[in-house]
């Protein structure tokens, strides 16, 4: 028995460079990209009644409980606001605040795609360390 296969071979993925499948190329798609903080932020809104009884639900939970760097509902909606969107694109907005690298050279290393200059770039990731500072 044969099988048709397709000859076309997708272009590569490569975050690097923001190329992602066609599934992301809208802009709407895009502008939902959650951060870690804004899960955690939805699924603490879940009712414990609600919350699903499997062990996916659970170690997600624990995952966004361990990592979301800005678990305030309030700080977590700032945050994303306090990021430049005419100057960086949604993706390095999110990995800019899941990560919160401390430096322009460790921003680049981690998010290659960022071409913003560095004394830029730093004084965005000082907004965003002063925040997670101060928030409550």
């Amino acid at each position: 028995m044969s099988r048709i296969t397709s000859r076309v071979k997708p272009e590569d993925e490569d975050a690097s460079q923001l190329k992602f499948g066609p599934e992301f190329e809208q802009r709407s798609v895009q502008e939902k990209t959650l951060t870690i903080s804004e899960v955690k932020v939805i699924l603490d809104t879940i009712d414990q009644e609600k919350q699903p009884d499997n062990a996916v639900f659970k170690k997600t939970q624990d995952y966004v409980d361990t990592f979301a760097r800005f678990p305030n509902p309030e700080v977590a909606d700032a945050v994303r606001t306090s990021l430049p969107e005419e100057q960086l694109k949604f993706y390095e907005i999110a990995q800019l605040i899941n990560l919160c690298p401390a430096d322009a050279e460790e921003a680049k290393a981690l998010i290659p795609s960022i071409k913003l200059d560095d004394e830029v770039l730093q004084g965005y990731l000082n907004d965003l360390a002063m925040i997670r500072k101060n928030q409550a």
